[in-house]
């Protein structure tokens, strides 16, 4: 780098008069080396070979995925370390998401996190424990002082663990920007994993735009298998697809990361169109304002459908994910004309899949087109058309750019036995939003005021799920990002609980915890006390096992205890549950 430096420096009044595009050259590789040297060389947080469950920016329905998910050989209690020098920022403990989660802050610049941990190590979790008593809380965001817990590379922080949202044994790794909090892709800075496994590129997908594209003389997305090996893909039975107009596409891929067989997100995606680069898009870094822009890029329909996830190649006006480096993908195919449609696929270590067939243009053709309804309404995304729709005792409210594009919504009412309205629709279950909207509904007078009523959606197989709600001026109103059917209904049941590692009056001594079995069939957990002889004791909550337990301390007094567990659901019905123990 002193040595490109020391000739450009020596020769640059020549060099700009005779060579400007050397110049031009020598000046991008320069700022490329230095954008490499940006980003430090951290060690592993853990003392085993990485594997991977899962990468960063890894696209999902709803969410692009932080970190890197890091295997932990099927187990808990895997020591975690501090990748470099720094000091904890924050701590988090919660039943959802990130379960217990450590955030360390670096002096280059850079946060790291390590979620879904088991516990917080030495005086790290003495000082979670200490304050989560002072709080009479268990899920808690804690802050500590900058000079609280300074933190050396390679210090034993936690132990991992499958807390909060987690589904097996892992650790989530992330880097962050810390002035931005913007995940960067933790591979960037040194994490080392032998790979040499192409991604896998499943299937294509061709998409016809506007009301005057055809695709194959119809009107519909059409959905391609690929066959292939050693990362040339071609379609499955056909190398030709016709069509006529504006034309997008989609591909559906994954990567396997070195030995592990988990189907990750790819690093890069590129479509080429004759050669020329149409549209890229690349995991790097992204906001914690985006994720749900993910929404736009997959196919959504598609994925609610088939469970298929297709990264499509338009890009919605709404669509704002910076990980898009080139937008639209779009090509105009009129009679006559041929474009040869290339993906190319590629992971973090180079590994690259291509996918190929030609687009051979038709004359038009008049398709049948959807005729329209007075039920559906013309949203416009930019909440200048119909951004508030009242039906009845039944409104929606949306904010400008709640949606990603211009959409016809179909609406609707319906009645039903057990519910406490009518049942309304807007949209269907395949449809998504950016932002979420606000609903109201108005219950039917032999309801009103009554505080257990709650805003249910209705999926399209008949199950019902809670939306939440209060009641103000009349109306249950709440907030959402589900489109579909909605109803009021009452939440009359107290939560459910239940011991399940001892009974009532036993020894206790053998044990290590009392461990109960908490659970609501409708409106959730909303909290949770346990208290021994009218004292609040910490009870942790592991909502995906429905389980909460007191792990014993000095609260636990010798002789006989009075167990209370408090339990109340997000309408307010609660459940007492008294007992004895004798320890």
């Amino acid at each position: 780098m002193m040595y490109l430096c020391a000739i450009f420096n020596e020769r640059k009044t020549a060099t700009m008069k005779k060579h400007p595009s050397f110049v031009l050259l020598l000046s991008l590789l320069s700022l490329g080396l230095l954008a490499q040297e940006r980003f430090p060389h951290y060690r592993n947080p853990l003392d085993i070979p990485i594997q991977l469950s899962a990468t960063f920016a890894e696209i999902r329905p709803n969410h692009v995925h932080a970190g890197l998910d890091i295997k932990t050989q099927g187990v808990e209690g895997k020591k975690v370390y501090a990748v470099a020098d720094g000091y904890v920022s924050r701590i988090g403990v919660s039943p959802y998401g990130y379960g217990n989660v450590l955030y360390i802050t670096h002096y280059d610049g850079y946060t790291s996190v390590y979620a879904h941990l088991q516990r917080f190590s030495g005086e790290i979790a003495k000082y979670v424990k200490q304050y989560q008593y002072r709080n009479k809380k268990f899920a808690s965001q804690i802050y500590p002082e900058k000079d609280k817990f300074p933190i050396k590379k390679g210090d034993l922080i936690a132990y991992s663990g499958n807390s909060g949202g987690s589904g097996g044994p892992h650790l989530h790794f992330e880097i962050r920007h810390t002035a931005s909090e913007k995940p960067v892709n933790p591979m960037f800075f040194g994490l080392k994993i032998d790979d040499n496994v192409k991604p896998l590129i499943q299937g294509v997908s061709v998409y016809p735009l506007g009301d005057s594209s055809t695709l194959e003389r119809g009107g519909k997305p059409m959905y391609f298998a690929t066959v292939g090996e050693k990362g040339r893909y071609k379609l499955k039975d056909r190398p030709v697809v016709y069509a006529n107009g504006d034309i997008s596409f989609g591909i559906c891929t994954y990567d396997q990361v070195g030995v592990a067989t988990n189907k990750d997100g790819a690093f890069l995606y590129e479509l080429y169109l004759d050669d020329e680069l149409a549209f890229q898009l690349k995991a790097d870094s992204f906001s914690y304002s985006e994720p749900r822009y993910v929404n736009s890029l997959l196919d959504y329909r598609r994925y609610k459908q088939k469970k298929s996830s297709y990264v499509r190649t338009e890009t919605d006006p709404n669509n704002k994910l910076r990980m898009i480096k080139k937008p639209n993908g779009i090509v105009r195919i009129g009679e006559g004309d041929t474009v040869k449609v290339c993906f190319k696929i590629s992971d973090y270590a180079g590994n690259s899949s291509t996918a190929e067939f030609k687009l051979v243009g038709t004359e038009p053709v008049e398709v049948e087109r959807p005729v329209r309804s007075r039920s559906e309404y013309f949203v416009k995304a930019d909440g200048s058309l119909n951004s508030e729709i009242v039906i009845d005792d039944f409104s929606v409210s949306m904010e400008k750019n709640t949606l990603f594009r211009d959409e016809w919504i179909r609406t609707g009412q319906r009645d039903e036995k057990g519910c406490c309205s009518r049942i309304y629709r807007f949209g269907d279950e395949e449809m998504t939003t950016f932002k979420k909207f606000t609903i109201k509904l108005r219950p039917d007078e032999k309801w009103a005021g009554d505080s257990r009523l709650f805003v249910a959606n209705i999926d399209k197989n008949g199950k019902v799920s809670s939306l939440g709600g209060k009641l103000r001026n009349g109306c249950v109103e709440t907030t959402t990002y589900t489109m579909g059917e909605y109803t009021l209904k009452i939440d009359s049941v107290a939560p459910k609980v239940k011991a399940s590692n001892f009974k009532d009056g036993q020894s206790v001594k053998g044990l290590k915890s009392l461990r109960f079995k908490i659970s609501d069939d409708m409106t959730d957990i909303e909290s949770y006390d346990i208290y021994l002889d009218d004292v609040w004791v910490l009870g942790q909550y592991d909502a995906k096992n429905d389980l909460l337990y007191y792990e014993f301390d000095e609260k636990m007094k010798a002789g006989t205890n009075n167990v209370k567990v408090i339990v109340t659901d997000g309408v307010g019905n609660k459940k007492i549950l008294k007992m004895k123990v004798v320890y």
